[in-house]
């Protein structure tokens, strides 16, 4: 099969991978983040190739896929706005969080984005309640707590 998502590079990096672990299933998280950090979504297309390049069932890895908040899979905007409604970050004040984001942003959580500079999405947790409320734009995590718009606006500012 000819890959046209998975370049060479990126399977040369799966294949060390797959060199750690026993069953090569277990290599499709670190390649999906691989993917991801590559295309910044994950799409039917990327899970075919990872699926015939790995060998392991296609509906494994959409699994995996649906699974975790970590993914993206469609294409919305150019930055990922996760916001995790926990609840340590729920008591912690997500909830006000994400009215600021929805304010400055002029987009709805969980609705595409018009403008396609981001895409709000509230999430179960993202690990890291010690920051609650926590939230993440694209790679990068944040500390909401006692954040005001005009810092918010000054961090949004950054993701162009």
């Amino acid at each position: 099969m000819e890959f046209i998502y998975l370049t060479e590079e990126i399977r040369q990096q799966i294949d060390k991978y797959v060199e750690k672990f026993p069953v090569r299933d277990q290599a499709v998280i670190q390649s999906l983040h691989l993917i991801y950090s590559k295309y910044r979504d994950i799409e039917d297309y990327h899970m075919k190739e990872l699926s015939e390049y790995l060998q392991v069932p296609l509906n494994v890895i959409e699994g995996i896929v649906s699974f975790y908040d970590m993914f993206r899979v469609k294409r919305g905007a150019r930055h990922h706005i996760r916001v995790c409604k926990n609840l340590p970050c729920h008591i912690m004040g997500c909830k006000n969080l994400l009215k600021m984001f929805e304010k400055l942003t002029g987009e709805k959580a969980n609705e595409y984005s018009k403008n396609g500079r981001f895409y709000i999405e509230t999430v179960e947790c993202i690990g890291s309640c010690s920051i609650a409320p926590a939230f993440m734009i694209d790679d990068d995590l944040y500390n909401g707590l006692n954040i005001t718009e005009e810092k918010l606006n000054e961090i949004l500012s950054k993701y162009t």
